[in-house]
């Protein structure tokens, strides 16, 4: 059954939201509460250090599959 991402955010508030897929085989970096994506790209270095400079010092640093990709489209 699908779900809304309002109604997904309701019933999981503390969940980080589904990844865009547009991020697929990407690093990304989330702020430290899993609510936004800071910083992404191809290297894991590149997109820790764009994550500080942008005022998140300790970013969440995940790894995005490339597939099949389950998100937000």
């Amino acid at each position: 059954m699908a779900i809304t991402l309002e109604a997904f955010e309701k019933k999981y508030p503390n969940r980080a939201k589904p990844i865009p897929a547009e991020f697929a085989g990407q690093w990304i970096a989330w702020n430290s509460s899993r609510s936004e994506i800071v910083a992404h790209g191809p290297e894991l270095s590149q997109v820790r250090s764009a994550a500080v400079a942008s005022g998140h010092p300790e970013p969440i640093l995940q790894k995005v599959p490339r597939g099949p990709f389950v998100g937000d489209v």
